[in-house]
């Protein structure tokens, strides 16, 4: 039998616990019962505490959405890819009965107490916005619009999660998809 690394335990706990209840929705204790890590063992991984910890759960959340959408991207064609990261989204939020959000939308919430998860979010958010941009370009749309294209998919992708977890209605995420279809799909060549 293997034990998960205490490190890793600690940022799948707080991870879980920024997709249920948002950076500010739990504190140390909560977090180091949820992980069964000792407070003396965090500190050992995370000297600055809590704010270094949610630090680095919303960089590797990040960089593992990103990786994701990169994959996905390279399989598809770019709205063949905002389809599926929709459906993800809908599917996700259907199974855990409205209760997950994104966890990189939590963590920009709580800027003024976190600034440093904020930031990791922020440059999540711009690297998603680059990666459909650039498969926007690759599938014939000009290098503005593809760039207008990827912070607009982004932003409504983030504002559809909120949406849909206050009205418990996943039909945002195909309107979202299917207006990227309406709008850039007769300009792709």
């Amino acid at each position: 039998m293997t034990t998960t690394p205490v490190r890793e335990r600690l940022l799948t706990s707080a991870t879980l616990l920024l997709h249920s209840r948002g950076a500010d929705g739990f504190g140390m204790s909560e977090l180091l019962e949820h992980s069964k890590v000792a407070r003396r063992s965090m500190y050992q991984y995370f000297p600055d505490g809590k704010a270094d910890l949610l630090r680095v759960a919303t960089a590797e959340s990040g960089k593992a959405v990103g990786n994701m959408l990169k994959a996905v991207l390279a399989e598809m064609s770019t709205l063949d890819a905002v389809d599926f990261w929709a459906q993800q989204w809908a599917d996700l939020l259907i199974e855990s009965d409205y209760r997950l959000g994104c966890p990189l939308a939590a963590a920009s919430l709580s800027a003024q107490e976190y600034p440093a998860a904020a930031a990791e979010a922020a440059t999540a958010f711009r690297r998603f916005e680059g990666l459909i941009a650039d498969a926007f370009v690759r599938d014939g749309l000009d290098a503005d619009e593809a760039a207008a294209a990827g912070s607009v998919l982004v932003s409504g992708l983030e504002g559809a999660i909120l949406t849909a977890r206050a009205t418990r209605d996943a039909s945002v995420f195909h309107t979202l998809a299917a207006h990227a279809r309406a709008v850039w799909g007769p300009k792709l060549g």
